[in-house]
């Protein structure tokens, strides 16, 4: 008895047979490639570093910038947004950031910080000010120490980057020991600090001239003023940390940067600099990852590179 076919065969020959297979090996290897391609996924995540009664939380988190792909430990770039200690937030002007430490492979974690009153409110010594900034950046280094590695980043291999207030506060976290030793760590678990456009370098120099901005984040005690200052906490004999340091500005506000630079200089500091004088304020932060800046952009990356290889 015949066998009953309710439909036609579909391969009613060798030819066919051919021609079926030559399509589902294209088809297999096309979807492989698409799925290699939505293989690796940019993504963000939103962490807190710690928690303080009646604080915004906001205020003690981090965005962190990673891929999904975390075969190979990651450099990791921690960025302190600027704003006169009394403004500012991890989210604002990051969007070049993002590219560049994107097509560099490096995980990139943008953090907040406790904020000084604005307006000023001097008279209220209760206000947040020195040291409550640095301490929160201290803290959430040592999230990023102690977590990164979820994310695909290299805790032996993290960087700062600031501008502005973000500018001082790495670079006192980069030679005040106190606040990194603080929370279990030491200068030697960062490895270079990027400083773009500050004159925070002499708190007390700026308190001292009546600076109300200064007064506002920093209050008047002589002794803490110089605490808050990098450029006295550069100590000879003390191994710190690699530096990059963008200046620009006026001439009273270049000398300044360069006694830093010297300072450093004369304790054998690893410094790379530049002149970003064709900028403003402003400019000079938004331009790092835009394609057309050779100037800072270009030479920050070979500074990280340095710090990283």
């Amino acid at each position: 008895m015949k066998p009953i076919f309710f439909f036609k065969p579909l391969i009613k020959n060798n030819t066919q047979s051919c021609f079926l297979l030559l399509f589902l090996t294209l088809f297999v290897n096309c979807n492989n490639t698409h799925a290699s391609f939505i293989e690796e996924k940019h993504l963000v995540t939103t962490k807190k570093y710690k928690e303080i009664k009646d604080i915004d939380p906001n205020l003690l988190s981090l965005d962190i910038y990673y891929s999904s792909l975390t075969k190979q430990k990651k450099p990791v770039v921690v960025y302190v947004h600027g704003g006169g200690w009394v403004i500012g937030d991890k989210a604002n002007r990051l969007k070049n950031k993002i590219k560049l430490f994107k097509s560099l492979d490096y995980v990139f974690v943008s953090i907040n910080y406790r904020l000084s009153p604005f307006t000023y409110d001097i008279k209220n010594l209760k206000r947040v000010m020195y040291p409550t900034h640095n301490k929160d950046i201290a803290d959430a280094i040592k999230w990023v120490f102690d977590n990164i590695s979820q994310y695909g980043g290299d805790q032996n291999k993290i960087a700062l980057l600031g501008h502005s207030a973000g500018a001082h506060l790495v670079a006192l976290t980069g030679t005040n020991s106190a606040f990194l030793n603080e929370v279990g760590l030491s200068l030697e678990d960062i490895k270079g600090i990027a400083v773009i456009d500050t004159v925070g370098y002499d708190v007390k120099a700026k308190v001292k001239e009546g600076n109300p901005l200064y007064i506002n984040a920093f209050g008047v005690d002589g002794d803490l003023n110089i605490q808050a200052s990098p450029i006295y906490n550069i100590i000879k004999g003390v191994t710190y940390p690699k530096f990059f340091i963008a200046k620009r500005g006026s001439a009273k506000r270049i000398r300044m940067t360069d006694r830093f630079i010297n300072a450093l200089k004369e304790n054998s500091v690893f410094v790379s600099q530049v002149d970003g004088s064709i900028y403003n304020h402003k400019e000079i932060n938004q331009v790092i990852g835009q394609p057309n800046d050779e100037l800072i952009t270009n030479k920050l990356i070979l500074f990280l590179k340095e710090c990283f290889q």
